[in-house]
């Protein structure tokens, strides 16, 4: 009874492996049929705008954040340990109050310069001769009537982001997936699904381009709230859960913050900036017209979202785990970043390999006017999906307090600045996208290496041959069926090119049978993550294992 009440390390960290990964079908399912949606019914123009206001929502984000979405993960469970829950709540309520004083200025700020920031978004729709004269002329006369409206809802979602990261960075770190799921997946499915019933509302009426740009930036704000009131819930349930000899707080040893808080969220908050540099976000506002925003929004989305799908398995755990390995808990760092890569590599490089074989094909199924885009899923994926490998060794040494490292590789990923505005004129669209890809390449080149030096970091190499052998094999067969399916064209309708879905989807699925096959040929899995799957509470295990 007492081993159900006080789980291990590795008891927990599988089961939170296991919930994200059940998860996954049902927010993939959720997001490709509303972009889908979206992408169809939309000019490319209002997706372009939507884009933009995403963007901006994202920088401000960013700014207000001050690091704490990476730092808290840490110090949450440390606090909790050394203070009781009298001093996380001491810590989160001087952070909620640092973040509120930036939330208010900036809000001040975007009201104060309303005029200012909405005249950038109708130069971009001015700019672009690419477009259809209705769509801009509707979109500029939105602008005008309608300005008010896209200041608030930005600001609207500053303030449910601030208490939604903080709330989800709690369940985090005690490894909460179940709960950390169901409400990442309410959060990532109800703007979803409410976008689609306010697309199909809009259609109804006599302006249905102009509703359908306005609903969908309403369920943007209104959403989240209720993900937020659900991760408070479920918080408090911990809280009340929390041992009853808990620590208590010393007054006198923690007034504002724990020790070292400050210096952490510091190298954390320059992470998260030059992530967001060295991202779509930032790299959309150096397009030069609506339709490029839109192109590389589309593209860099499509990469995002499978490679957000494939990491879904680790999401929340690994800084609380290399944390509580340090602390002395389980197992050694070396052990736990090999065992952390591998499964990385098993998901990311099959992963990539078939999304840049059968992109052009899913972007010409989904919608047919962003063919254009399949480029920049050519240029992100070698660069986004690699460097996801790499950065694990930047999870282990932020948690070591390597922060002098940390904070040159962040630098590092400024190369963007200069990378972008050089390629930007020749290359265009591409160029932002080669520009941000591989400036974050060499972040996490930096982090490798600076892992294996200082803290003994070893790249399974084995273990990645065998991955690519077999990546390679299934390349091959995933090649000449994608050659023997129907070809694609604009002049397919919307439902004869829908019904291709499902038969894209059984090579897809015949395909990961050939890598699982090779790949189990080659040798599989090492004999430690074969120890540690045994010991993990799966369904299917035995066959797991057969086929691993």
């Amino acid at each position: 009874m007492s081993d159900q009440k006080n789980p291990s390390l590795q008891q927990q960290v599988s089961r939170a492996v296991l919930w994200n990964a059940l998860f996954v079908p049902f927010r993939m399912l959720a997001e490709v049929a509303a972009t889908a949606l979206k992408l169809t019914v939309l000019p490319i123009a209002a997706y372009g705008l939507l884009a933009l206001i995403s963007g901006a929502s994202s920088a401000f984000g960013t700014w207000i954040d001050l690091g704490t979405t990476r730092a808290l993960p840490k110090f949450i469970p440390e606090t909790m340990k050394t203070h009781g829950p009298v001093g996380v709540l001491r810590m989160l309520l001087n952070v909620f109050w640092a973040q509120s004083i930036v939330l208010v200025t900036i809000a001040a700020g975007l009201i104060w310069q309303q005029s200012a920031y909405l005249g950038t978004l109708s130069a971009k729709i001015h700019a672009d001769t690419r477009i259809d004269v209705v769509a801009q002329t509707m979109l500029q006369e939105l602008l005008g009537s309608h300005g008010w409206l896209f200041i608030t809802i930005i600001i609207l979602m500053l303030i449910t982001g601030v208490a939604y990261d903080m709330l989800m960075a709690y369940l985090n770190s005690f490894f909460k997936q179940r709960a950390w799921n169901g409400i990442s997946l309410l959060a990532g499915l109800l703007p979803q699904l409410l976008a689609v019933v306010a697309i199909l509302v809009a259609q109804l009426t006599a302006d249905a381009l102009r509703w359908s740009v306005i609903g969908i930036l309403v369920t943007a704000a209104l959403a989240p709230a209720l993900a937020v009131a659900l991760a408070a819930w479920q918080v408090v349930v911990i809280w009340r859960s929390a041992p009853e000899a808990a620590p208590q707080l010393d007054a006198k040893a923690f007034r504002w913050l724990p020790e070292g808080f400050l210096r952490y969220t510091g190298v954390s908050y320059l992470m998260t900036m030059t992530d967001f540099v060295a991202s779509k976000s930032f790299a959309v506002y150096l397009t030069n017209s609506i339709t490029d925003a839109a192109l590389l929004w589309a593209g860099a989305s499509l990469v995002g979202m499978v490679l957000s799908y494939l990491y879904t398995p680790l999401v929340g755990i690994t800084v609380p785990l290399f944390t509580r390995v340090r602390s002395g808990e389980g197992g050694t760092i070396q052990g736990a970043y090999g065992s952390i890569v591998r499964i990385q590599m098993l998901l990311l490089v099959p992963g990539g390999v078939a999304l840049v074989l059968l992109a052009k094909a899913a972007l010409q199924i989904l919608t047919p006017q962003y063919a254009d885009a399949v480029s920049i899923v050519y240029v992100l994926v070698p660069c986004l999906f690699v460097e996801s490998l790499l950065t694990m060794a930047h999870n282990v040494l932020i948690v070591y307090e390597e922060l002098r490292l940390v904070t040159v590789g962040r630098v590092l990923t400024l190369v963007v600045i200069p990378l972008g505005f050089l390629l930007a004129p020749t290359y265009g669209v591409i160029g932002l996208a080669i520009a941000y890809g591989s400036a974050r390449l060499v972040a996490g080149i930096w982090a490798t290496f600076w892992g294996w030096q200082r803290i003994g970091l070893l790249w399974p190499w084995r273990f990645m041959f065998r991955v690519c052998a077999a990546s390679g094999v299934m390349a091959l067969t995933l090649y000449g069926c994608h050659m023997l399916m129907p070809a694609l064209g604009n002049a397919l309708s919307m439902t004869a090119r829908l019904t291709l879905i499902p038969s894209y989807g059984l090579v897809v699925l015949g395909n990961a049978a050939v890598f699982l096959l090779v790949f189990r040929l080659l040798g599989g899995l090492e004999q430690s993550d074969r120890d540690q799957l045994a010991k993990m509470k799966l369904p299917l295990k035995k066959y797991i294992l057969q086929v691993l």
